[in-house]
C-alpha cells in the first residue's frame, strides 16, 4: 500500500481487477497542498460478464502536518469504518435491486 497502508472493501470476493469486466465506473480524489493529510482515495464499481457486481475502496494517506500526527490513528480507524460501511451499503443496495 501507500505510505499509510491501504484500506480495501469489496462487495464480492476478491479477484483480479479487469477480469471479464462489462462496465466500470471509478472515481478518485487526492488531498491538496496545505491539507493536514497527504493521500488519495479511489472508488471502483464493476459489472462483470457474469453480471456480478464488484465494489472496491482504496485509501492511502499519511500525516502532512505535525498536528495531524496526534490524530492519525483515529483517522485510520475512520477510513476503515468508511470502507466497511460503504461496502455494506453497496451490497444492501444491490440486494434490494439497486436504483
Amino acid at each position: 500500500g501507500g505510505a499509510g497502508g491501504k484500506n480495501d472493501g469489496h462487495a464480492a470476493a476478491n479477484g483480479s481487477p479487469g477480469d471479464d469486466v462489462k462496465d466500470r465506473f471509478s472515481f478518485a480524489h487526492g488531498c491538496l497542498g496545505g491539507h493536514l493529510l497527504a493521500g488519495e482515495e479511489s472508488f471502483i464499481l464493476e459489472r462483470r460478464s457474469d453480471d456480478s457486481v464488484w465494489y472496491g475502496v482504496r485509501t492511502f494517506s499519511r500525516p502532512a502536518h505535525p498536528l495531524a500526527l496526534a490524530s492519525y490513528p483515529i483517522v485510520r480507524v475512520l477510513q476503515r469504518r468508511f470502507a466497511r460501511d460503504s461496502t455494506r451499503a453497496m451490497a444492501e443496495g444491490m440486494a434490494e435491486g439497486g436504483p
